[in-house]
């Protein structure tokens, strides 16, 4: 009572053999002891709390599903068993894992081997870069083949992704497992001086209002999570449309072609990159209509990047590929500030208010407890 949060917390088993190791002590350590150390325990719940593990975990392991699929799906991997077998939960960790490597395998040696070393070879052999004509006589078959790297780059981004998410999850687990021995050791010491009863009417009033707080605060801590993985995302979406930007604009006082071509296919890459985190941020947060970003924008951005690299040897398309990327790099830093600042100004303080709410109640609850645990005790 009074130290689970709205999350679902593990059960006490061990309240006797607390609770008696607690007796034998309780003569050498002095009766003041154990009401310290209850409250030294819930100030170290009160901090790990207001980080919300439980709640941004399950958002987190929601993450992961959605971006698991996702790969998957791009991998051509959506029809095997793979996800039914997660689902079942009957499989062993090192089985599930030789299912999926099976799957994957395939799938990542077509990702290893990525044509754009041979679309850059043939580039410089047919000499798009330098000359108008034969860029112009060979767009169509260049932007079928870029469209084929772009594609296996966006499932080499999606799978870093994956991974970075997977050790996001993993750290909130720990900090999830920390928290419910917290909650185990707390209760210990609860049953042991009270019998796990309310020992008043305002001990049981306080704690229930602490736990209507909890729950709200918890349910706005998995919101934060969502707009935190959205955040992070667009931020790197914008720094990936600045470099891009700086690459594409240099690529007009160049004069080497095998340099000006790997310059433009490393601005290909960053431009890439950015549409992906800005796709995986929209996905991250759905309900939420990002501001200043067009999908018609979007669309322009993804044209001119599939045609690239024969758009340089052509002044006005070079120009116009210019406009459209030095456009969408001024929104998409726009709608990076804008996200923050609603952010800042909206959820991020509804959930500073709401922690300051259960902050101030616990140690309400804290300090009664503490007065008549110590006249207890004595």
């Amino acid at each position: 009572m009074g130290c689970g949060s709205s999350m679902e917390t593990q059960t006490n088993p061990v309240v006797t053999e607390v609770s008696s190791g607690m007796q034998s002590r309780q003569n050498a350590a002095g009766v003041t002891n154990i009401v310290e150390q209850y409250v030294r325990l819930d100030e170290q719940i009160g901090k790990l709390e207001g980080t919300c593990p439980g709640p941004r975990m399950a958002t987190a392991e929601a993450w992961v599903d959605h971006l698991q699929s996702k790969h998957e799906a791009m991998l051509g991997l959506d029809g095997m068993d793979v996800a039914p077998l997660r689902e079942r939960g009957r499989a062993s960790d090192i089985e599930q894992e030789e299912v999926y490597t099976m799957g994957t395998r395939q799938g990542n040696q077509i990702v290893a081997n990525t044509p754009t070393k041979d679309l850059a070879q043939l580039a410089y052999n047919l000499g798009v870069i330098g000359d108008s004509r034969k860029a112009s006589m060979h767009e169509d078959f260049f932007a079928n083949l870029s469209e084929s790297a772009l594609y296996l780059l966006s499932i080499r981004y999606y799978g870093e992704l994956l991974e970075h998410t997977k050790q996001r999850l993993k750290t909130l687990v720990e900090s999830y497992a920390e928290l419910n021995e917290l909650y185990v050791k707390q209760d210990g010491i609860i049953a042991y001086i009270s019998g796990g009863t309310y020992m008043t009417r305002l001990e049981e009033s306080i704690d229930e209002q602490l736990e209507t707080a909890r729950d709200t605060r918890d349910k706005l801590g998995s919101a934060l999570e969502q707009w935190r993985i959205c955040g992070l995302l667009l931020r790197a979406a914008a720094n990936s449309s600045t470099q891009a930007l700086k690459q594409w604009r240099q690529l007009a006082r160049m004069i080497d072609p095998k340099q000006k071509l790997q310059w433009a296919l490393d601005c290909r890459s960053l431009l890439h990159a950015s549409m992906v985190s800005l796709e995986a941020a929209q996905l991250a947060l759905p309900h939420v209509e990002l501001k200043y970003l067009s999908h018609r924008q979007v669309l322009a951005v993804k044209h001119c990047n599939t045609y690239l690299i024969t758009d340089i040897a052509n002044k006005a398309r070079y120009e116009h590929t210019t406009r459209v990327f030095t456009s969408y790099e001024a929104n998409m830093s726009k709608t990076c500030t804008w996200l923050y600042e609603t952010f800042n100004n909206t959820l991020r303080s509804d959930f500073d208010k709401a922690e300051a709410t259960v902050s101030g109640l616990a140690k309400t609850l804290r300090d009664h407890r503490e007065e008549i645990f110590a006249t207890v005790r004595k």
